[in-house]
């Protein structure tokens, strides 16, 4: 009996040991990784800041917390408030949120043209706006968004969404649904103890 239970529950779990067994050898390799998961950002090192005009913004409202950096279109600060994050000129205090579509790009383009995978993006295809970010399209596949009150940029690709797809399936999170993904892996750990145990009673009967 143990024998036939320990062969009929591996043969079910060859499908999930095959799935683990290949999907972690490609996250141990890790190839197309660094590009996929290519962090973008608008600030780059510049000269001092001249902060004499935006302290009188700062001083005119609360606030949590300030960032301030060099960009391809002059210093700005972030400003964070009760109210969310807000861009401001350093040289001269205006406000600089929400980022005009054109300021939008040329600090999603500076950041392309300095990572280190920047000949992975391609020329421009289309650009989208909505009331907090400016989208663009790139000719080889992956979609760069940055938001118009806080410059923060994220990229995603075709090789990011097949990585994902790969630790979704590493993670046996096959259907999509939280709740039967979470049974299935449980199913999974399961199978293991239950191939375990006969192979380790079959062991001891030998010995």
């Amino acid at each position: 009996m143990w024998r036939r239970l320990h062969r009929w529950l591996a043969i079910v779990l060859v499908i999930p040991l095959i799935v683990w067994s290949l999907t972690g050898l490609l996250f141990h390799l890790k190839p197309g990784w660094s590009r996929a998961y290519d962090m973008l950002d608008a600030e780059h090192p510049g000269p001092p800041l001249h902060l004499a005009k935006l302290a009188t913004v700062l001083a005119e409202q609360p606030m949590t917390h300030v960032e301030m950096f060099e960009t391809a279109i002059g210093p700005l600060a972030r400003i964070t408030t009760a109210k969310g994050d807000e861009l401001y000129d350093v040289d001269t205090g205006t406000r600089r949120s929400p980022l005009a579509i054109d300021a939008a790009r040329a600090l999603a383009v500076d950041a392309i043209a300095r990572s280190p995978h920047h000949s992975a993006y391609g020329a421009i295809t289309n650009i989208s706006s909505t009331e907090t970010t400016v989208k663009l399209e790139l000719a080889e596949g992956p979609v760069v968004e940055i938001g118009r009150n806080d410059a923060r940029l994220t990229q995603r690709g075709p090789d990011t969404d097949r990585i994902d797809w790969l630790y979704r399936l590493h993670y046996l999170q096959w259907t999509g649904s939280k709740p039967v993904d979470k049974v299935l892996a449980l199913v999974g750990l399961l199978l293991i103890w239950l191939v375990l145990i006969p192979g380790v009673v079959l062991f001891v009967r030998r010995r």
